[in-house]
């Protein structure tokens, strides 16, 4: 398990992120989704693969969490290894080089978000077959190294049921073993995160947490 940094964040996941497997993080927009990838990544110890398909990824951000931290913030920025795809096409080249980048130095995988090009995309005929592809090789990479592989989600607003739903969501529910959604509330700063399904911890349980300097702190 590699740690969330967060206490309750840990419980909710029965340890942190699993190994081996992909965990889907999904939610609206500044629900703390890259924040909590970044934090896992940043006390990992490890090399972390991080694919930036939105531009999300603050090396500022990054720097303040590890200061705020007592890490070196230069050892970190060094740890983590940016790709920033430009289009489906580029991201889909991304994914399958990690297939020789990513070994036994690496601790993390994270994809944030796997959907942004996807949606941007006008003809999106085949585009489900190809989205497979690159989650099954992220599942290749989780598996072969045993580590955590985070997946990031966007939503979109489904008019027929009336509620928020992930994009792709049964593509991505296929292969995302763990999915945990995040959420906003009323009171400023304040977040909610819902495990939506787990492999071995009961689906619908609920954490608060707050963003802080720090990254993603517990809220008790």
């Amino acid at each position: 398990m590699l740690s969330t940094g967060s206490r309750k964040l840990d419980e909710l996941l029965g340890g942190g992120f699993g190994e081996g497997v992909l965990t889907q993080v999904y939610g609206p927009y500044a629900t703390g989704k890259t924040t909590l990838a970044v934090q896992t990544g940043l006390l990992s110890g490890g090399k972390v693969a991080y694919v930036d398909t939105e531009g999300g990824f603050s090396p500022e951000r990054l720097t303040q969490m590890a200061s705020s931290r007592g890490i070196d913030p230069e050892e970190a920025l060094f740890r983590f290894v940016l790709f920033t795809p430009a289009d489906w096409k580029e991201q889909r080249k991304v994914i399958g080089s990690l297939k020789k980048l990513v070994d036994e130095t690496f601790s993390l995988i994270v994809v944030d978000s796997i959907t942004a090009h996807y949606r941007a995309e006008e003809n999106r005929s085949g585009l489900i077959a190809d989205l497979s592809r690159q989650l099954q090789i992220l599942l290749w990479l989780a598996r072969k190294n045993s580590i955590p592989v985070i997946v990031i989600n966007q939503v979109h607003f489904d008019t027929r049921l009336e509620r928020t739903r992930p994009v792709a969501e049964h593509t991505l529910g296929y292969r995302c073993k763990d999915i945990l959604r995040l959420d906003k509330l009323p009171k400023p700063g304040l977040r909610l995160a819902v495990l939506e399904r787990h492999r071995f911890r009961p689906e619908g349980v609920m954490a608060y947490f707050r963003i802080t300097e720090k990254g993603i702190e517990d809220v008790e």
